[in-house]
């Protein structure tokens, strides 16, 4: 009979990322011997995952509509891991091709009066269904020649198909940049901003055609505000992101669909807990330090509501939380350690501090309510996802924006959520505004969700060498798509010595690729499989799933 031995292991956060690591080693091993004990640490009062999602009660029933906050849709192509987690849990999600309104707010509008200019109208299924003609067009060409409808459906519907010729071409010179094979070395080492400019048709009969002219409008009001979406990031930083992460996002989800989880991010929460015997909900962490009688374990402290609480004898650490959170967290630690420690196991604390200081955070604000003045002035330009950006956000940037909003050169997202079956006809529709650049009605705000999303950096990315590693590229795979290992400084020196604590780092921003969903699962997966269960020497019974 082999020996029974219990491995203690800390995740720090109930994010996605700390739900799979828990999860992951919660699961029966192939020797009987060894078992893990994990404990999960979350400061807020429920899980982190669904901490920010609202319950609001159906009018006239006992029934509630469940909202995710934030919005928390995946594509195909993007989210491998993603996706084959949530059928390994048996998770229901559907597809939901979302269909999309481009739209700035027109010069002159004021907070009493805000007039949309909806300039492209996207049907979804991944350009299967088209685009639709905006009603400033139609509205456009009945001012300026004040003729029959006749005519100005004409007019329009000519103006319209030249439009979207154009929309074509820039979509197909795009996609053709997106392929990793046929992108230049030099492309993938350029920032978003210069991306677009070196992509710019330069030359006499491009200059003559206007073609430089037609990609900068399109790189700069369709490629912006998507990904300053994609991203909740306000525009500097989207024209500061690596290029090459944005095309690999088009690259790898070209012709896949959207998705949402059926039942909402507590179905995942509640199939991710089913096992986990230590969940530890409001217990703010306050120090993690070296245990004083044996260094090679670690002992947590938390403020809870019952008082300062102490959990001691951990084997590893896995920090599941925002880079700038852990931070203090490591320092501690590090502080907490003996003159005399490995100095291998301190180097690696360090790089992980270095490493985590170069990630940056943006403030996103996600806001449900039922005021339709965020939407496209004319109901016909309204779609599932509807973006704003402001055509003077330099000079509205400048300014403070009220406690409600963000800065006005992010870009407002606002999704038309479905009514629940037993929703009052009569009621207005709720809607989710993410990073609202203009306030909606103080009546109608149902709720209110200050957070905070990783934003990517040329600095970020090349500190992401410390915590995660690429190999086997393949010509048709982007940056995203290659196999990964754990980096140097995960696991703090304990893969090669044992008698160490393991300090192990995943989320959204441990992982190659834009900080999504994807990168929470993916780097979980990385730390516990390739890190955490090679040190102890052992096996899951079963693959959860296959790459």
């Amino acid at each position: 009979m082999p020996k029974e031995c219990t491995i203690k292991v800390a995740v720090v956060g109930s994010g996605l990322a700390g739900l799979t690591a828990a999860y992951l080693l919660a699961q029966p091993l192939e020797s009987g011997g060894t078992q893990f004990e994990v404990h999960v640490f979350e400061k807020s009062p429920t899980i982190g995952m669904d901490s920010a999602s609202v319950s609001l009660p159906i009018p006239k029933s006992n029934e509630y509509q469940r909202i995710d906050v934030p919005m928390r849709s995946f594509q195909g192509g993007y989210y491998p891991q993603l996706i084959k987690l949530y059928k390994y849990l048996d998770v229901s999600f559907r597809q939901a091709d979302f269909s999309y309104s481009f739209s700035s707010i027109a010069p002159g509008s004021d907070d009493n009066k805000i007039k949309l200019h909806t300039s492209m109208i996207y049907n979804g299924s991944s350009g299967r269904a088209g685009v639709s003609i905006p009603s400033s067009l139609i509205q456009s060409t009945r001012r300026k020649f004040q003729a029959s409808n006749f005519f100005v459906e004409l007019y329009s519907t000519v103006v319209f198909l030249f439009t979207t010729l154009i929309l074509v071409f820039c979509y197909l010179r795009m996609l053709f940049y997106s392929v990793p094979a046929w992108r230049s070395a030099k492309h993938n080492k350029l920032m978003f901003g210069e991306w677009m400019s070196a992509t710019t048709p330069k030359g006499y009969i491009s200059a003559l055609l206007g073609l430089d002219t037609l990609w900068i409008e399109y790189t700069t009001k369709i490629l912006i505000p998507l990904f300053s979406a994609v991203c909740t990031a306000p525009a500097a930083d989207i024209v500061g992101h690596p290029a090459e992460e944005f095309l690999d996002y088009i690259w790898l989800t070209f012709g896949t669909h959207h998705y949402v989880v059926s039942n909402g991010v507590h179905d995942v929460v509640a199939q991710l807990t089913v096992g986990l015997k230590h969940i530890h909900t409001s217990s703010h962490i306050t120090s993690i330090q070296a245990s004083i009688d044996d260094t090679s374990l670690v002992t947590i402290e938390c403020d809870t509501p019952s008082g300062t609480q102490v959990h001691t004898d951990f084997h590893h650490i896995i920090f599941a939380t925002q880079a700038n959170r852990a931070i203090p967290l490591l320092a501690s630690y590090a502080t907490s350690l003996p003159s005399k420690s490995n100095v291998a196991h301190v180097s690696a604390i360090e790089q992980q501090i270095h490493c985590l200081k170069a990630f940056k955070y943006c403030t996103t604000i996600v806001v449900n309510h039922t005021d339709p003045s965020l939407l496209p002035n004319n109901a016909m330009d309204r779609r599932d996802l509807n973006l704003v950006t402001h055509l003077d956000a330099k000079r509205k940037g400048s300014g403070i924006p009220p406690p409600i909003c963000v800065d006005a050169t992010y870009t407002m997202a606002t999704h038309i959520l479905n009514r629940p079956k037993n929703y009052p006809k009569l009621l207005p529709p709720v809607y989710q505004t993410t990073n609202p650049i203009i306030p909606p009605l103080d009546a109608s705000v149902l709720s209110i969700a200050k957070l905070e999303r990783a934003v990517l950096t040329m600095e970020a990315k090349d500190a992401l060498k410390a915590l995660y590693v690429e190999e086997d590229r393949r010509w048709w795979r982007g940056y995203r798509a290659r196999s990964s290992a754990l980096g140097p400084s995960q696991g703090a020196g304990r893969i090669s010595n044992n008698s160490l604590p393991g300090i192990w780092i995943c989320g959204s921003y441990a992982f190659a690729g834009i900080p999504l969903l994807e990168g929470c699962v993916g780097s979980a997966r990385i730390v516990v499989e390739e890190g955490i269960f090679k040190c102890e020497n052992v096996k899951p019974l079963t693959t959860p799933w296959t790459d």
